[in-house]
């Protein structure tokens, strides 16, 4: 497995191939708008998690929140 990167498309040949299968199946052509549109969106939801776990950790019981740099 690959590490996260943003901005980078992660998907493999057969991760396209089955992306292809599924838009046949609904009459409609996978184009590389699509994919760049999905590696956007799984970007933003990847960000948004590390975002609220980030939250998650510094709101917790106990967490030094006078600590400064």
């Amino acid at each position: 497995m690959q590490p996260w990167r943003p901005g980078v498309c992660l998907l493999t040949e057969f991760d396209i191939k089955i992306g292809k299968l599924s838009f046949s199946v609904r009459k409609d052509v996978l184009t590389r708008n699509h994919i760049a549109a999905a590696v956007e969106a799984a970007d933003q939801a990847i960000a948004d998690i590390m975002r609220q776990d980030h939250v998650r950790r510094f709101n917790q019981p106990g967490a030094n929140r006078n600590y400064r740099i």
